[in-house]
This record gives structure tokens, sequence and C-alpha cells, in this order.
């Protein structure tokens, strides 16, 4: 006799459980009357925060480190340079990726990775397991940047887009504060090894909360209200992007080669590449500087490196909010609010670096160290920006791109310092830090003619969508 096979659950059952669920889910939302795009910009804010905290690690364990294992400045160099090496190998990637497959998958995954290395980096001793241990957290967290891009451009209308841009890049100095004020201190008590594994535990923990509340786009997230939908389909943030489908792009796509051909686009790129010489070179070299050339013990220096990153993270919050109130005003045009920003950026860090060889105290130097560092949050209004306004469709493949080409300058800084360093006599001589500071001026004025003599706020997605088509037909006729 032939049994009658159990019945299955249709496909429209199941379907509708999860309507019903997303319903519940969207309707306990709208009570607390937070918007879910403002809940994603505070996770990549988070994300952001753990990313450059775990990579400034070392940087702020340094002196603590280099002691007890018997680094040289040279070894120092070496040590903080794999990070970046490994770094800016998945930018292209990673941005590729999150544009197909979504960025939620992409940064879960890169965060994961950080946080186990980190745990890992407490448990070593010799410089060649750390040095390899940092290049392959280098190469795991490569896509987190082009990454976050694509979940703003996903996510955030352009009218909300140096805002939302600020804020959650302002992880990063609160996270450099982490790193170099607090771990400090913390590692002064309980040695630098249980500070790192303190470091990958809270990492961890964040990764549960980011699958629990992170959503690719705004047709992925379970708690988005329908209202909130309306008002970003009515901003075109889903109108002709990826994000209105609600699914990734074919496995076939081609990647926007001819994007790369723009001066605009290079605008940006050098824009990015002046940016992380000039930040990596303070974050990485400035407890240094207080340590052997100011004499400043490691728990003080740690207190003096408060400040620079404190005024850093308070500014980012404000600097998104007068561009995107600028613009809006219809006084100020886009293009000039993105020019002017980056100026005052680029510039104002390079003079405050340029200035540091002239203080005669720690107080001193404290000041101008705070005002270049703070200087750097201009760049949220200004190359940052700019990304978003360039592509939503590619945003992934343009910060790998360009993240990949400052990723190169931030590897070959701390091996420049430790060069230059070393040429003036060593890191205890003042004298020898002059060439240091003094490239992040040079550069900053070269970064500064690059990005306001070719940038531009136009959107080229249309253009490269009509070549694709033009290309395709072409194929076609023959």
């Amino acid at each position: 006799r032939r049994s009658s096979p159990r019945k299955q659950p249709t496909r429209t059952a199941q379907s509708t459980g999860r309507v019903c669920a997303c319903a519940c889910a969207r309707r306990h939302w709208a009570t607390t009357g937070m918007k879910a795009r403002t809940v994603q910009v505070w996770l990549l804010f988070g994300a952001r925060l753990l990313c450059q905290s775990n990579r400034l690690s070392l940087g702020g364990l340094m002196p603590l480190l280099a002691g007890e294992l018997g680094l040289s400045i040279q070894a120092k160099g070496q040590l903080l340079a794999a990070f970046p090496l490994g770094y800016m190998f998945t930018q292209v990637l990673g941005g590729a990726a999150s544009d197909r497959f979504g960025g939620k998958p992409v940064m879960a995954l890169a965060l994961a990775s950080v946080g186990l290395g980190t745990l890992l980096l407490g448990g070593l001793g010799s410089f060649a397991a750390m040095w390899a241990t940092m290049l392959v957290m280098g190469v795991m967290e490569g896509p987190s940047f082009p990454t976050g891009g694509v979940i703003l451009g996903r996510w955030v209308p352009a009218a909300e887009r140096a805002t939302a841009t600020a804020v959650s890049d302002a992880g990063g100095p609160v996270g450099a504060l982490v790193a170099l004020f607090l771990t400090p201190l913390l590692a002064a008590q309980v040695g630098w090894r249980l500070t790192l594994v303190f470091n990958g535990v809270y990492t961890l923990a964040f990764v549960a909360l980011w699958l629990r509340l992170a959503a690719s786009d705004p047709r992925s997230c379970t708690y988005i209200t329908n209202g909130e939908l309306d008002e970003l389909t009515a901003a075109g943030v889903l109108v002709g992007s990826v994000a209105a489908t609600g699914k990734p792009q074919a496995p076939g796509a081609a990647m926007p080669w001819r994007i790369l051909w723009l001066p605009s686009v290079w605008a940006v790129f050098i824009g990015h590449i002046a940016f992380n010489y000039n930040r990596y070179l303070m974050y990485n070299w400035m407890l240094t500087y207080y340590t052997d050339a100011l004499r400043v013990p490691v728990t003080e220096a740690g207190l003096y490196m408060f400040w620079p990153n404190f005024f850093d993270a308070l500014l980012s919050f404000g600097v998104g909010r007068t561009a995107d109130a600028l613009a809006a005003s219809g006084r100020v045009s886009t293009l000039s609010t993105r020019r002017v920003f980056a100026a005052l950026g680029f510039l104002g860090t390079g003079v405050g670096a340029a200035l540091l060889p002239l203080a005669d105290s720690p107080a001193a130097a404290t000041v101008l160290v705070t005002f270049a560092s703070s200087m750097q949050a201009c760049h949220n209004a200004g190359f940052k920006s700019s990304y978003g306004d360039l592509s939503q469709e590619y945003s992934g493949f343009l910060r790998g791109i360009g993240n990949t080409l400052g990723t190169g300058s931030s590897f070959v800084v701390p091996m420049l310092a430790a060069w230059l360093l070393e040429l003036g006599g060593g890191s205890t001589e003042k004298v020898a830090w002059q060439a240091v500071f003094r490239s992040v001026l040079a550069c900053s004025i070269v970064g500064t003619g690059c990005y306001v003599a070719l940038v531009s706020t136009e959107n080229v997605d249309a253009g490269l969508s009509v070549a694709a088509t033009n290309r395709k037909d072409a194929k076609k006729e023959k």
C-alpha cells in the first residue's frame, strides 16, 4: 500500500509568515520614532570605531610592546606597515562583493575576522608571528570601507549625505581615541596582551548586534516602516538603483572600468591618498613622538592623545550638518561646499603639523596636534562625500579603488617616517621630526590643488548605463 506523502508547507504560506513577521516588526519599530536609516548610520559608526581601534591598537601599545620584544625603529615601522599592506589588496574585491551581494554579510565577515585576529595577537610573542597576523587582519578588514559606502549609498538621500557620512566616519576618531588613549591606560594596569584580548572580545560582541539590526538596503530591512520606504522612494534612493529591486547584481555584471578615465574620479582618489598619508602618520607615530622626543611617560602620553581624537570626533558630527545646511540653503553650491571643506581639511592639517617642531612643551605640542587632527574632520564634507556624489550604483567598486590607493600611502608612511627619523639621528632627536611633519604639509598642498581643480558633483551612473547599452547594441549588430 502506498503511503500518502506528508504535506509540506507551501511557498505561499512561508512567504505569508515572513510578511507577517516583517509587518509586526515594522509596527513595533514605528512606535520608537527612530528611522531605520538612522540605525544603519549608527551601526556603521560602531563598525568604523571597532575597525579603527583594532587597526591602531599596536600603535597605542607600541612603547610597551617594543620594550618587551626589543624592537628597533625599523622593526616598529615594518610592524605598523603590515596591516595596510594586507588591507589594500581586498578593497576592490570587497567593494565589488558588496555591490553584488549587499553590505551586511561582507561587513560581518570583516568585523568577525578582525576580532578573532586581535584575540590571537594577545597570545603571540614573536615579531614574525605578529607581522603575519596583522597582515591577515588587514586583508580581512579591507572590504569594510567600501562596504560602508555601499550601505550609505543604498540608504541615505543626497540631501543627508554629508551628515550621514560624518556620523558614520566619526567612528574613526572615536576608535583612535580608544586605541591611543584608553588602550595605553588599560595596558598600564593589565598588560598589553590582556588589553588586546579585551579588544577582540568586544569586537565579536558587536558582530552579534550587527547581524541582528543591519540591512544591506531598505527593502531587505525587516523593521523599516512603509512611510520611510515611501520617503526614500520619493528622494530617489530606491529608484534606478540595485536597491530598487532588492536583488544583487547579476554574476556576469561587468565592472565599470571606464569610470577610471574621469578627472573627477581622480580628484577624489588623490584626495584620499593625501588624507591617508596625513592621518596614519599622525595616528601611528604621535605616541612615539611624545614618549621619545618630548620625554613623556607612556600613560601621560595617552592622556595628551585624548584631546586630538576627542575634537576630531566632535567636529565630525558638526561638519556634515553644516555642509548639508549650506547646500540646502541655495547660497552655496554642493560643489563649492566640497571644495571649501576639503581645502580646510588639507591645509589645516598641513599647517598644524609643520608648526609642531616649534612646540617647546607637551602642552604646546598637544594644541597643534589637536588642531591638525581635528581639521581632518572637514573631509567628511569633502572628498569622502564626493564618492556618493559620483556614483551610487558602483559605489563599492569606486571606494574600493580609492581606498586601495589611499592604503598604499598609509603602507608607505610608517616606513618612510622611520627612514626620515633614522636619517635625522633617531626618534629621540626633535630635529629628526621636522622632515616627518613637513612632509604632511607638502602632501596637503598637493592634495588641495588636485582635488579643487578636478572635482565634480555630476553623477556618472546614467552615462555608464548608456555606454554599456550602446556597447551591447553594437555587439548585436555585429
